[in-house]
């Protein structure tokens, strides 16, 4: 299995776990903190959104995607690699429309060839960013795959999901995807980890024909919009250039 796009989110997930147990007696507490709440009002508009027939499409080759990912050298002053660690946590929505957000925590693209997966870090792990890239094979999986997160975007503002046991509230919100692939979706979410403990990444998902990759930008909240906005281009660039190559 490859490492998963949220690496970071990982040890803050079983830290949160253990403090919570400590301080409630066990885990009944976060489960009832799993509860929806309504959907919250109002969100930034627009990402490119899935055309209702995409063509079919070529899978990119293992050449391509290697050439897709980030490195350390496209990213500003600052940013190190970081060796990702192995993690097989699962997320499961308690609503099947919104699996598809669930899944971005998890590894891989489900129905998907996975291609390249990396890590960076800037600072002393102040900010944080995560890539994979993916093919699917010849034909419409690649759309339909950003179809379905179009579609849970527009449902699922707040619904909760399952991990290791615990029930955790997850909200989404749409962001402005950078322009350049096919398709691009962008988007916030923000995971309850504990009562009062939030982490708010966001995330880009792109297509190319039978190609996507989606990156995440976990960072504090000062800095997170603006750094992920041209992260989230410089990586969709890359991303496009090495797809029509």
């Amino acid at each position: 299995m490859r490492t998963r796009i949220t690496r970071g989110l990982s040890a803050v997930l079983a830290v949160s776990a253990l403090s919570l147990t400590a301080a409630c007696g066990g885990s009944d507490d976060a489960k009832k903190d799993g509860a929806d709440k309504p959907a919250a009002g109002g969100s930034a508009s627009a990402s490119a959104a899935p055309t209702s027939q995409a063509p079919a499409a070529t899978p990119l080759t293992a050449a391509q995607m290697k050439a897709a990912a980030l490195e350390a050298k496209d990213l500003p002053a600052g940013w190190k690699v970081k060796k990702g660690e192995d993690d097989n946590t699962v997320y499961k929505a308690d609503k099947a429309e919104c699996q598809p957000l669930a899944a971005m925590m998890s590894a891989g693209i489900e129905g998907a060839t996975q291609g390249a997966s990396v890590d960076f870090v800037i600072g002393n792990n102040a900010s944080e960013l995560s890539q994979e890239v993916a093919t699917f094979p010849a034909g419409t999986g690649a759309a339909d795959y950003t179809k379905k997160i179009v579609a849970a975007l527009d449902g699922c503002a707040s619904f909760s999901v399952e991990a290791e046991g615990q029930k955790l509230k997850l909200e989404s919100k749409k962001l402005t995807a950078p322009q350049g692939a096919e398709e691009a979706i962008a988007f916030g979410l923000t995971l309850e980890v504990a009562p009062g403990i939030k982490i708010a990444p966001n995330l880009v998902v792109a297509r190319q024909g039978a190609g996507v990759f989606r990156m995440l930008h976990l960072a504090d909240a000062a800095a997170a919009k603006k750094d992920f906005d041209g992260l989230a281009k410089t990586a969709t660039d890359k991303f496009v250039k090495a797809a029509q190559g």
